[in-house]
């Protein structure tokens, strides 16, 4: 009873956790959005533009920064008592965490129960952390691209009379802008499920998401296969494909590795799947793959989920300066 009430005490954590962490996100987009308008009309009101806008056009532009200002003073304020819930927030996880850890310990009666609201919890944690870098990497480029495109526009609006070569020039900008935004959704489509995968198997859509990443970040990978592919369950295919590319972004973005090696070995009852780089490494034996606050340990700790979820292992052998090796081992059953 205890243990089912803490973990419900944990699971509504979870949940409030999440919801406070958009309602940051959101509030640090507004008041960005809100700075970005600012500066749009700041400009429209500048000597430049003084000798083209009614007088009477500029006092109320005036009074519509004064207006954002205010807007953005509010929500600076908003989202000081947002993070500060936030924190709190965590703390109280936290708390709950140590709590559920040293009850499970004490109540071998339990351990079952334990165990199973644990795993829950833990596809519940994957699920939200993927969702997590989902909306990050929306935030990060198509929500802020659209946001460029909004400014733009607006300002068009205003040199479309005034001065018509900048104005063309903006927006070829924006037909730039919107190109790239139609090939980020695209990857990102891809990257949520590969359609490839069903057409051609895992093998192949393997060497396509290696070659691409190896084309745009400039860096060797060597990819090979030992022994005899065979059919395998999508979703076993599909968290491999992440684990892998996970794993070689990690030593592209972090270990500054120049090559790459990456071993797909098939065995009777189970898949094995090497990743070797020779970048800066890190000491395995005394890091903590958690989540903190600027999303280190982020790629490990979902690799490390991936590999649980799928009943796997995971070895991780690295030391500082001398590369870095993971062999992931996943049984394949009938």
């Amino acid at each position: 009873m205890i243990i089912e009430y803490l973990n419900g005490q944990k699971k509504e954590l979870l949940e409030k956790k999440a919801v406070l962490e958009r309602e940051i996100k959101e509030l640090e987009l507004r008041l960005r959005d809100t700075g970005e308008f600012i500066k749009v009309l700041q400009e429209s009101c500048d000597s430049g533009y003084e000798s083209f806008s009614p007088r009477d056009g500029n006092i109320r532009e005036r009074d519509k920064i004064e207006e954002l200002r205010e807007e953005q003073k509010k929500s600076r304020e908003l989202l000081e008592e947002k993070q500060q819930e936030y924190e709190e927030c965590l703390q109280k996880l936290g708390e709950v965490s140590n709590v559920i850890e040293e009850a499970g310990q004490k109540i071998k009666d339990s351990s079952s129960l334990v165990e199973d609201e644990t795993y829950r919890l833990t596809i519940l944690e994957t699920q939200e952390n993927e969702r997590q870098r989902i909306s990050r990497e929306l935030h990060d480029y198509t929500v802020q691209n659209m946001i460029s495109l909004v400014h733009k526009t607006e300002l068009c609006t205003k040199l479309v009379e005034i001065d018509a070569v900048r104005c063309k020039l903006e927006l070829n900008i924006i037909s730039k802008t919107l190109r790239d935004i139609i090939n980020d959704t695209r990857n990102m489509i891809y990257n949520l499920r590969p359609m490839s995968f069903d057409d051609i198997g895992l093998v192949a859509t393997i060497e396509r998401a290696l070659d691409k990443l190896e084309s745009s970040e400039a860096k060797k990978i060597n990819f090979s296969v030992k022994g005899e592919p065979y059919s395998i369950k999508s979703v076993i295919g599909i968290t491999l494909l992440r684990i892998l590319q996970e794993g070689c972004s990690n030593a592209i973005r972090h270990a500054n590795s120049s090559y790459i090696k990456v071993v797909l070995q098939y065995e009777k009852n189970k898949i094995i799947l090497l990743i070797e780089d020779d970048g800066i490494g890190f000491d395995s034996e005394n890091i903590e793959c958690e989540i903190k606050k600027d999303n280190s340990g982020f790629g490990l700790s979902m690799m490390k989920e991936r590999v649980y979820l799928l009943s796997g292992s995971i070895e991780i052998d690295s030391k500082v300066d001398c590369g870095t090796k993971i062999r992931v081992e996943v049984p394949i059953t009938e």
